[in-house]
């Protein structure tokens, strides 16, 4: 009886096993950044930069997946007028790539 039960429930979960699916059509997708241009002490908002910089892409039919604001991770010089380091990050499709990086987007280096 028990051997009876166990064999049913080993073939119910080989059953289950097949049924699985797995998808061929997976979207991979890439970081890109691009640098806000915005300076110390300039009063530019980075939020209208970070959305000028989406719609710019997805005018070039880029599908921008998420979109925020980071930093360089560089040391800058404290003083007006100079860099602030802020970056625009955007998730984008792998296959647009290319086309972002003749927009002048680069990959972005992940910290792992």
């Amino acid at each position: 009886m028990i051997k009876k039960h166990i064999c049913f429930v080993v073939m119910a979960l080989l059953g289950l096993g097949g049924c699985q699916t797995y998808s061929t059509n997976q979207t991979h997708f890439i970081m890109i950044t691009k640098s806000l241009g915005t300076k110390q002490c300039s009063g530019v908002n980075a939020d209208d930069q970070l959305q000028q910089l989406k719609h710019e892409l997805e005018q070039a039919n880029i599908k921008v997946f998420a979109a925020e604001i980071g930093t360089d991770q560089m040391s800058h010089i404290a003083l007006c007028g100079a860099d602030d380091s802020k970056i625009a990050i955007f998730k984008i499709r792998q296959e647009s790539v290319i086309s972002a990086e003749n927009m002048g987007y680069k990959l972005k280096i992940t910290d792992e």
